[in-house]
């Protein structure tokens, strides 16, 4: 796409190029030799073998990281409008009331005329839509009650050819594909346009609501509003363990929420949810966090790991080690838990042998392969002693995505027994726990979140509602639809 962008020249005409044979030749070669660059850019030399294994392994991680995030399907739209619609409409509110005030001022559309625009337009992005991907941007939309909000979408979200051509290329190797996940609409001057990456198009409603907030904000104010989104999205990731296990009075609860301790040390901690199971139990430490783009596709590993580290453990030089973030708080916690330091507020871990840390985290892409075996490294390194009779198994990253599909696939089988044959099978977390259960019997038992489904079909009742309801002919015949 990128270097399509730059050298094609953008012709007058009817579209119906491609139906050349000559054209479609030169395009396929085109083609073969865009993937030879994506090739060296991506890879380079981070698969080189030699040295040592877990060297090699760390090397890889941004090329592994960048291949699965440029090559990968797009994610499935129900999940996507379900999950957006929970965030940004029952969830981040509440953590910052000035979101719906915010995101008008700042895009000029509320973010149920956003949420529909997007809507409308998701099926162009179907690769079987019987009328193709290409659509008019003077006339979609124009005889619904959503009109008026088209044109304003548009302005904020499309971009023409020539913006493109130069987006693409200008501070590429800072900035990546900003500027097409920014706007992922491509309008030419006679108004045709194509959604260009399904996968940034489906982003929209499940995350870029926050990003048109962040627009312009301060970074102190920037802080306060991904802060916020953090509590907000734990809010929802903990709601979802709460319809996995209902308090059921008089019996004890199986999950815990917001539990606070501290180790032998006297550093405090708080742990965002565990999971109880006769003698064993989980902890979950949620994070919503990503990485830079400049980082993962830095031609040296060191600037992702730095990265990582800031974002997911402890920054080797931070003026804060002893506090750091997600693996660094389980390991605070955990040890705290199994040395026998702290054993929850109504001796909940007295009983406890077998302890699994899982990072729930916002980023999907955390899941591709060698992220999971270097936070594991580190949680391992940051985790100190632990008596022999206790067992701590290995860290576990598991996405937002998983934990969604799980919300109602537990009614087939125990979290807890999928956690432990994951690790008699994947000890050295090189392959995540999605790929896992897609690859393993769990693969079978795996059905859609019923809460998604629902909030999806919500979203689908409010666009039948705007793009097929009937206008009063009366009024204005004219609009009738």
């Amino acid at each position: 796409m990128r270097w399509a962008a730059r050298h094609c020249k953008n012709l007058p005409g009817d579209g119906e190029a491609f139906n050349d044979p000559e054209s479609r030749e030169t395009f396929l070669k085109a083609l073969l030799i865009a993937g030879v660059l994506w090739g060296n850019r991506v890879i380079a030399g981070k698969l080189s073998g030699g040295g040592n294994v877990e060297e090699a392994r760390v090397r890889a991680i941004g090329a592994f990281r960048k291949g699965v995030e440029e090559s990968n399907l797009g994610p499935h739209l129900g999940v996507a409008f379900g999950r957006g619609k929970a965030l940004f409409v029952d969830y981040f509110p509440r953590r910052y009331p000035e979101f719906a005030d915010t995101f008008r001022r700042t895009t000029g559309l509320t973010i149920e005329q956003y949420r529909s625009c997007v809507g409308s337009l998701s099926i162009y992005t179907i690769f079987n839509f019987k009328d193709g991907p290409l659509f008019l941007t003077q006339s979609v939309g124009a005889a619904t009650a959503i009109r008026d909000a088209f044109p304003t979408y548009f302005d904020l979200e499309a971009q023409t050819p020539e913006r493109l051509a130069s987006s693409l290329w200008d501070d590429f190797d800072q900035s990546g594909y900003r500027a097409l996940r920014e706007r992922p609409i491509m309008v030419a001057g006679d108004g045709r346009a194509i959604i260009l990456d399904p996968t940034f198009f489906a982003e929209k409603v499940s995350i870029g609501p926050l990003f048109h907030v962040l627009k312009g904000a301060s970074q102190k104010k920037g802080n306060e509003i991904f802060g916020n989104f953090g509590l907000a999205f734990e809010d929802y990731a903990t709601d979802i363990l709460r319809r996995m296990y209902p308090s059921r009075p008089p019996l004890i609860d199986r999950a815990s929420y917001g539990l606070k301790g501290q180790d032998l040390k006297g550093l405090a901690f708080e742990i965002d949810a565990s999971l109880l199971d006769a003698r064993a139990a989980a902890v979950f430490e949620v994070k919503a966090a990503w990485l830079r783009e400049d980082a993962i596709a830095d031609s040296t590993h060191e600037a992702l790991i730095r990265d990582i580290r800031k974002k997911y453990g402890v920054e080797v030089d931070s003026p804060t080690r002893e506090r750091g973030k997600g693996v660094a708080q389980l390991a605070r916690s955990i040890g705290a838990i199994a040395r026998g330091e702290w054993i929850g507020p109504s001796s909940e871990f007295a009983g406890i042998n077998v302890l699994y840390p899982v990072l729930l985290v916002h980023d999907t892409r955390l899941d591709t392969p060698g992220l999971g075996a270097f936070l594991e490294s580190e949680f391992s390194a940051l985790l100190g002693g632990v008596p022999a009779e206790k067992i701590v198994a290995p860290l576990t990253v598991l996405t937002i995505e998983d934990l969604e599909s799980l919300e109602s696939s537990v009614e087939r089988f125990s979290f807890m027994e999928l956690l432990a044959e994951y690790t008699r099978a994947c000890r050295d977390r090189m392959r995540s726990l999605h790929n896992y259960m897609a690859f393993s019997d769990y693969g079978k038992r795996i059905v859609p979140s019923r809460y998604l489904m629902e909030s999806a079909s919500e979203i689908l009742d409010v666009l039948e509602r705007e793009l097929f309801t009937k206008a009063d002919p009366e009024a204005d015949p004219n609009k009738a639809t």
